[in-house]
């Protein structure tokens, strides 16, 4: 029987593949033969890559390196299993490399729980981290720390971090430059998870708000289209508007 050939992912801008679920993204940039991840889901959503992987003729050997934007486990789960399986690197910041590399334990966002457990939308959130491994960390052995403010690396898409504090102390974003897109992680967000809107602002939990409000400064002169966050749909109307009306709506609880 010939073998069925699986769905590729979605490209959502030039040669980037979202993975994941309706409640996590994760992203794959090519380059060649070349792949950068960027997050890394959950532990459980190792099947959502290979199937990409399989999808595009390769397999996890073709990844060369996984960014994780910080240490929370719907962002860190499978970067362990991509880095043992395939030889890739793992880069994360420095303040929360550390933590990636199981060397302290991993924390959820303040007021994660008592926020969550009050909304529908929340609950279905927190239950759906708990089948897709979210109770059980995965340390990385081996992490490398991004330790300059903004820097170019020499790795597929040509990915330039830039450490966007606030959400966690060591969270990057990753803009690639040459294609107009930003890799938010959790500095921005088009899902409320914990309430169910969707809209452009900011990560609905963080350690410290006014610090991710103000690690938008550090963004301003990316020069981006598409935003592509880990919490909801990709953002087409550019960076510098997603900026503006998060501003704008910033200092007020969501």
């Amino acid at each position: 029987m010939a073998k069925i050939s699986r769905q590729r992912p979605p490209e959502v801008a030039e040669s980037v593949y979202r993975l994941g679920t309706r409640w996590i993204n994760f992203y794959l940039v090519a380059e060649g033969a070349g792949y950068t991840l960027v997050d890394a889901g959950y532990p459980g959503y190792w099947k959502y890559l290979a199937e990409a992987l399989e999808s595009l003729g390769t397999n996890s050997s073709a990844i060369e390196a996984v960014i994780v934007t910080h240490h929370h486990a719907d962002h860190a789960g499978t970067a362990e299993r991509v880095r043992s399986s395939g030889g890739a690197r793992v880069l994360a910041g420095e303040g929360d490399a550390w933590i990636i590399a199981g060397k302290y334990p991993s924390h959820a966002s303040p007021g994660f729980y008592r926020r969550c457990l009050v909304h529908r939308s929340g609950l279905g959130f927190v239950a759906h981290s708990a089948v897709a491994g979210g109770a059980k960390y995965r340390p990385v052995r081996s992490v490398e720390s991004l330790t300059d403010e903004q820097a170019t690396l020499d790795l597929p898409g040509r990915p330039h971090v830039i450490h966007t504090p606030g959400h966690t102390a060591g969270h990057f974003s990753v803009a690639l430059l040459e294609r107009g897109v930003l890799l938010a992680g959790d500095a921005l967000a088009t899902l409320d998870y914990v309430t169910g809107q969707r809209r452009i602002g900011l990560h609905p939990l963080n350690d410290d708000r006014e610090i991710a409000l103000a690690s938008l400064d550090r963004l301003a002169s990316i020069e981006a289209e598409t935003v592509l966050p880990a919490h909801g749909d990709p953002w087409t109307e550019g960076l510098k508007r997603a900026i503006e009306m998060t501003r704008e709506t910033g200092r007020a609880p969501l």
